[in-house]
């Protein structure tokens, strides 16, 4: 039993360090347009965020949203495409791979995609704090939820 303890303490402590040192990585890291990740088509580019992380949506200096990536081959770059897309369901219905997008489509001010895309490439920008596995970017992800509180994520 003593073991279990000082192996679970010790996995606690590096627990910590790594939130404290992403929580600063984020801090510190750069604001990015979506553009920078998005084509005209609006497919996410060739080559940019091919990396397991957390982003972090701003309208203005707010934080709306908070989101990882990572699983598999669904990586940074896809997930922030997915911001982007819908996709038609087998009944006919229109649906949106992103949660950020279809509460945004529930808003009175946003009746298309297009408008939610216009408003994520016109009046968004991100912060982005790469990670080594999908599993710390979830850890991190409901950290900077806690410390943040951005409001679409309920």
């Amino acid at each position: 039993m003593g073991l279990e303890r000082f192996m679970c303490n010790s996995k606690l402590r590096l627990l910590f360090k790594l939130i404290e040192e992403k929580v600063e990585e984020f801090q510190r890291s750069e604001f990015h347009s979506f553009r920078e990740f998005i084509d005209e088509r609006y497919r996410p580019k060739k080559g940019v965020l091919q990396f397991c992380g957390v982003y972090v949506i701003y309208e203005g200096d707010k934080p709306i949203y908070v989101g990882s990536a990572g699983k598999g081959r669904h990586t940074l770059r896809y997930r922030i495409g997915d911001l982007f897309s819908d996709y038609q369901s087998k009944t006919g219905e229109r649906g949106y791979y992103h949660t950020l997008t279809r509460k945004l489509l529930k808003r009175k001010n946003f009746n298309r995609l297009e408008d939610v895309r216009n408003f994520y490439i016109t009046k968004c920008r991100l912060r982005i704090v790469k990670t080594d596995t999908i599993r710390q970017a979830r850890v991190i992800e409901a950290a900077l939820i806690e410390i943040l509180n951005p409001c679409l994520n309920d």
